[in-house]
């Protein structure tokens, strides 16, 4: 009951949220495989990527997904958005190993650990960097 009310009451949030995730994580994406493709580094691409992601995030969320935005000055609030999102990796990692391990499938294995890792940067954006 509590969770349809939180679900009921935040609705409109969780699926902004939701659609500045897919186009952060679609311009993640695209900086990975452009900087892949003229510099052939993986590592490089790869952060390069999630740097982007992670500042067109954190545009999102303090623009429009949590509309009255942090109080803390621009580089402690990214900071702090940065040590989220890095727990909610470590978490989707570890689910994604564990659930892998019990099913052997790494596709359904990383749509779990996706989930629980949105879940981790949601509610730490909500109730520690964004919170009213």
């Amino acid at each position: 009951m509590k969770l349809y009310k939180f679900l009921k009451k935040n609705n409109k949030q969780i699926l902004k949220f939701f659609l500045s995730g897919v186009i952060a994580s679609s311009l993640n994406f695209i900086s990975f495989v452009s900087l892949y493709l003229i510099f052939k580094n993986i590592l490089f691409a790869s952060i390069s990527g999630y740097f982007v992601g992670i500042i067109v995030s954190f545009i999102f969320a303090k623009s429009w997904v949590f509309k009255k935005g942090s109080r803390k000055p621009l580089l402690k609030s990214f900071s702090l958005f940065c040590l989220i999102y890095f727990f909610g990796g470590i978490e989707m990692t570890l689910v994604i190993v564990s659930i892998n391990l019990l099913i052997e499938n790494y596709k359904i294995a990383w749509l779990f650990g996706a989930f629980i890792g949105s879940i981790n940067n949601y509610l730490g954006s909500k109730y520690l960097l964004f919170k009213k």
